[in-house]
């Protein structure tokens, strides 16, 4: 059986009932598992983040998913409630488990339930098959079920060794940035998709900032440099060029509105 994604678009805006236009399941997830994996090497979470994308559409080889995209009567899916458990059950990684759950809703609170349904009882209801047809709408399949069409299909999960966590906060903020790398491969696929030429017009230039800071300092150059506010702003540039030759660091900068403080 083949199993998709997403279904297409026809020129005039009009649904594409023909499947081989549709975009296979194993192309979306392999496409965001390996963006969302460039997006967070250099935060080093890169391993979670292909497991975030190759999880976050899990509930997509439910067979009622598929029927859905033949049949658009059929609504209330929730195709990510099943990635969410096997992150969080079966892997203890907590973080991919609050992407996979957020990546269309936003990151659920861990128990809290006064805004939307929390991480722990999405787990919860999925482990148990009465509570799975409600909170998936009717999809009846189990883990063991949905990860074994995902390896029928070609994909395979990277190894992955929880660790524990020494610092909320911390930890807190890296779920964010890795919900952030996920969400963000996954608008793109799906744009490259549905809407290949806006995908096009995505290719940005590469950085020069060498060149950037010397137009900079022109524009800076031809203010005006007199009367007492100016000298300060000049002072206040002054003192950042030569923060800016420090070896990397943290820097506050504190002074009034009006300082120049956003182009200094």
């Amino acid at each position: 059986m083949n199993y998709y994604a997403h279904t297409a678009t026809l020129p005039d805006g009009k649904p594409d009932p023909k499947p081989e236009h549709w975009q296979f399941l194993a192309d979306h997830l392999r496409n965001v598992a390996e963006l969302a994996k460039k997006f967070a090497e250099p935060l080093e979470f890169a391993v979670e983040a292909e497991l975030a994308g190759l999880l976050h559409d899990l509930g997509k080889y439910s067979a009622h998913f598929q029927a859905r995209l033949r049949n658009p009567a059929i609504h209330g899916i929730n195709h990510w409630a099943a990635g969410t458990a096997h992150a969080a059950k079966n892997l203890k990684a907590w973080a991919v488990a609050f992407a996979a759950d957020g990546h269309h809703t936003g990151i659920p609170a861990l128990n809290e339930n006064d805004a939307g349904l929390p991480l722990r009882t999405t787990v919860q209801k999925f482990d148990d098959k009465i509570n799975r047809l409600e909170l998936t709408g009717q999809c009846p399949e189990s883990l063991d079920e949905l990860i074994a069409r995902l390896a029928q299909d070609g994909l395979k999960l990277p190894p992955f060794s929880p660790s524990n966590i020494q610092d909320k906060f911390a930890e807190a903020f890296r779920s964010r940035m890795l919900f952030s790398c996920l969400v963000d491969a996954d608008f793109l696929d799906t744009e490259k998709h549905f809407n290949p030429e806006q995908d096009k017009q995505r290719i940005a230039p590469n950085l020069q900032p060498e060149r950037a800071l010397e137009i900079l300092k022109k524009h800076l150059a031809a203010k005006s440099s007199t009367g007492p506010v100016n000298a300060l702003r000049k002072q206040l540039l002054n003192d950042c060029l030569d923060a800016a030759k420090k070896l990397p660091g943290l820097f506050t900068l504190t002074a009034p509105t009006g300082s120049g403080k956003t182009l200094s």
